[in-house]
């Protein structure tokens, strides 16, 4: 058995009711569009070496119903980083409250869901020397994880739809506050000589699980917050403050003074 059935899949999103299984998070699984914003989680994990694996578990068993939760990508790649905090018996907590709360018949739709969330756990191996390569598109490969083989040194990943990549004013604030917080970080007298101007994106991709353009529109406003909160600790913030001056602009502002430039 390679992976959950379609069953067990279609079971876990009637028990989920569309949301993310980690406490008071609003995070759709699926976005009414059709964009797959979660994941399914193993209790134990699937593999060997993996998180919380049970060596006694049949491959039946990993891929139970019993051993599976839908979870945001924010928050499987947070347990699955922290599992002596996020053990068994916490999940299996988290996901008996969830279902609990959820719990109801199955709809037809449900079925489309199910083999949307399947298509998204596959694994896609691409060999491309020269051309591009569309991924959960419209009629293109689908799939979680993406292995390219390809004689170029570089591979570039464009955010599908419902990203903040994709969303022209989310992406441009989002580059706004990350240029002001380098500027201001890098004049700290502790960090001038030695200050890593990419340091920053790699954080983002720490705390919330990807890269911040792969990240999804829901999880825009967390990533302000947690910006315009690093900018604020900044000794240059903090004087700008204390004379009654901003250290960067709000979403709103920003996106009108950019409008306003383009029409002129």
């Amino acid at each position: 058995m390679s992976g959950p059935s379609e069953k067990t899949v279609r079971r876990l999103f009637a028990l989920s009711g569309n949301a993310c299984a980690f406490p008071d998070c609003p995070s759709p699984i699926v976005e009414a569009e059709g964009t797959i914003t979660g994941e399914i989680c193993h209790v134990r994990a699937q593999s060997k070496g993996g998180p919380r694996y049970g060596a006694s578990q049949t491959e039946q068993e990993r891929h139970a119903f019993e051993n599976l939760l839908l979870l945001c990508r924010r928050h499987h790649k947070i347990i699955d980083t922290e599992p002596d905090i996020y053990s068994v018996e916490v999940l299996e907590e988290m996901k008996a409250v969830q279902e609990t709360r959820f719990g109801r018949l199955e709809q037809a739709s449900d079925g489309i869901f199910a083999k949307l969330l399947l298509n998204a756990k596959r694994v896609v191996e691409i060999t491309n020397n020269s051309g591009s390569i569309v991924v959960d598109s419209p009629g293109a490969i689908v799939g979680r994880t993406i292995n390219v083989s390809t004689s170029r040194k570089a591979v570039h990943v464009h955010p599908a739809a419902g990203t903040i990549g994709a969303d022209q004013n989310a992406s441009r604030y989002i580059q706004h506050l990350i240029s002001r917080y380098n500027e201001f970080a890098s004049k700290e007298p502790t960090r001038a000589s030695k200050f890593n101007y990419g340091a920053i994106s790699k954080n983002i991709e720490h705390k919330f699980g990807a890269q911040w353009k792969l990240l999804p529109m829901s999880a825009f406003a967390d990533l302000c917050t947690y910006l315009q909160t690093r900018i604020d600790k900044t000794r240059l913030a903090k004087l700008n403050k204390s004379n009654g001056h901003s250290s960067y602009s709000s979403f709103t502002k920003y996106t009108q003074g950019m409008q306003s430039r383009m029409e002129r």
